[in-house]
């Protein structure tokens, strides 16, 4: 089959061109709908895997404020002032670290209520590890107020391995 044919079978075919145009018209409505429905997908799992990767921090982080507020307790009798200082440090990493987390990428609200919750209660074990002096420690009544502290980043920390 020569050129000359092909072309002189298209020429006396007058539909064709629009039959062509037709067909290529769906093809590119196919092409424009399959390629939007994969990003849309591809971006629905990037945004599930960064919800995921918050919550596995946010268990991270809230794990180890747990564990520096439960130093604190463990210590809080006969404090020195190395230790009191080391303490303090360790609670302010956590409010770095948790400050951190709060505002990365993925953080839900559910996540972000579990955060704020154990931010709250590490500051005020921060202000109540500040106000011990050598003299003395921790009142009952301070002693009690820390413990209810870690008890709601326990139950934080719960609330977010449940998410996982």
């Amino acid at each position: 089959m020569s050129w000359d044919s092909v072309s002189y079978w298209i020429e006396h075919h007058p539909g064709l061109a629009s039959w062509v145009q037709a067909v290529g018209s769906i093809a590119a409505i196919m092409a424009a709908i399959w390629i939007a429905s994969r990003d849309s997908r591809m971006r629905r799992i990037a945004e599930a895997e960064s919800e995921k990767n918050a919550v596995i921090r946010a268990e991270a982080v809230v794990k180890e404020a747990a564990l520096r507020v439960r130093l604190a307790i463990d210590v809080h009798e006969g404090l020195t002032p190395p230790q009191k200082e080391m303490i303090s440090t360790g609670l302010n990493q956590s409010l770095q670290h948790l400050t951190e987390v709060i505002s990365s990428n993925g953080v839900k609200s559910v996540v972000y209520t579990q955060l704020f919750l154990t931010r709250v209660a590490v500051e005020d074990v921060a202000l109540l590890v500040s106000a011990i002096t050598p003299e003395d420690s921790w009142s009952e009544y301070s002693l009690q107020s820390v413990q209810k502290r870690l008890d709601g980043i326990e139950s934080a920390h719960s609330a977010l391995v449940a998410m996982h």
